[in-house]
């Protein structure tokens, strides 16, 4: 009985320890994890968020020219979900002037001919 517990003391331990360290830092399951800002991935989808976004800019306000263009990706995230998400801190320019937002594009590469959907665009 005392091997019994001894050893089974011994695993719970061993488990713990393991536990703690190769799953620290590695996010939420589910959750955003760091993504390299010069991935194709990461700067395809901010490509893509531009682009949405200065059409649906144009839509809302046809009297006025818009021009957005990326300057900067800042920084990237991305989830798995059905696809990815991708979270993006960009530095664009919007009429010429430096701007910061945050852009969520949802990538589906089964959905052809337009994988890429602009979930949400925040100026910060």
């Amino acid at each position: 009985m005392n091997f019994f517990r001894n050893n089974l003391a011994g695993v719970v331990l061993l488990a713990g320890v393991c536990t703690g360290s190769s799953f620290a830092g590695a996010g939420t399951p589910g959750g955003y994890a760091t993504a390299s800002v010069t991935g194709k991935e990461v700067r395809d989808a901010a490509a893509f968020a531009i682009e949405a976004e200065q059409t649906a800019l144009k839509g809302r306000n046809e009297a006025e020219p818009v021009k957005l263009e990326l300057v900067k990706i800042l920084g990237a995230e991305q989830q798995v979900v059905a696809g990815m998400n991708y979270r993006l801190q960009l530095r664009v320019k919007f009429n010429g002037t430096e701007k910061t937002a945050e852009a969520v594009v949802w990538w589906q590469a089964w959905r052809k001919p337009a994988p890429y959907e602009l979930t949400s665009w925040t100026w910060k």
